[in-house]
């Protein structure tokens, strides 16, 4: 029978092989990651940098998607609260319909 000791340490051994293979697979992850990017071709814009935005007509730009994504979500959130207000007057009306005949009787 192994001793506690014996245990532990073959836990701590495991755990460590684990850690190992792990690290091993990261490792390998990040090496093809950089053999990929070392292959990208060099970015060249076709167009001149002054065809580039300005910094101001993409905060422009940022600013309406961010308005029609904040009113896209208040109307979606306007339809919910309908439907479930809608859903909440007919169970209480169910309810109160199921209390009036039970009490009723």
């Amino acid at each position: 029978m192994a001793t506690y000791t014996e245990t532990l340490s073959k836990l701590q051994e495991q755990t460590l092989e684990a850690l190992k293979q792990a690290q091993a697979t990261q490792v390998a992850a990040l090496t093809t990651i950089g053999e990929l990017v070392s292959t990208v071709p060099t970015f060249r814009p076709t167009a001149g940098l002054d065809a580039l935005p300005t910094f101001t007509e993409l905060v422009d730009l940022n600013a309406v998607f961010t308005r029609n994504v904040l009113e896209q979500q208040a109307a979606y959130a306007a339809q919910l609260a309908s439907i479930f207000t809608a859903t909440q007057k007919t169970v209480a009306g169910t309810i109160d319909a199921a209390v009036a005949q039970t009490t009723s009787k």
